[in-house]
């Protein structure tokens, strides 16, 4: 019984310590430091690559294929999402040219579906000639414009 007795002595000293602490006047407390402002974590830059196609072409060759297992590699060691635009120089009509930029970003998402990458995380856009790498007139072949550009943004 001793010991119970002890112990609710030592609470009832530690609560009578606790106690006068808090009542202290403010001025011999030290000032309380302003927490450090939280830094804004910067989002990484999106990995950018670009498929070309040939002219009138929606299929996939052997080079473009290893861009599309690079992709893969990025995309399944830093996860993210995966942003595919498709494109078309002015050669043909507008009209066509946006069906054929469809056509190639469809293609490479399905590619990158076959490979493994999350249909949830695929998001696909198409432009036909509205947005040219190298401006041209209408009715210009030109290799750089019939593309999909890809953008991983990281996690």
């Amino acid at each position: 019984m001793k010991i119970f007795k002890r112990l609710a002595m030592m609470g009832m000293a530690l609560a009578v310590l606790a106690a006068c602490e808090s009542t202290e006047p403010a001025a011999t407390k030290a000032p309380e430091k302003p927490a450090p402002a939280a830094e804004k974590k910067k989002a990484p830059e999106p990995i950018k690559y670009v498929v070309y196609f040939g002219l009138n072409k929606a299929k996939l060759d052997d080079t473009q294929t290893e861009v599309l297992y690079r992709v893969m590699g990025d995309y399944a060691s830093k996860g993210g999402q995966v942003l595919l635009y498709g494109h078309a120089d002015t050669s043909g009509d507008a009209k066509h040219n946006r069906k054929l930029s469809e056509k190639r970003a469809e293609t490479v998402k399905q590619a990158l579906l076959d490979l493994g990458v999350d249909a949830a995380h695929l998001h696909v856009q198409f432009f036909g000639e509205d947005e040219l790498a190298e401006k041209t007139k209408d009715g210009v072949k030109n290799a750089k414009n019939r593309r999909v550009n890809i953008s991983i943004l990281q996690k």
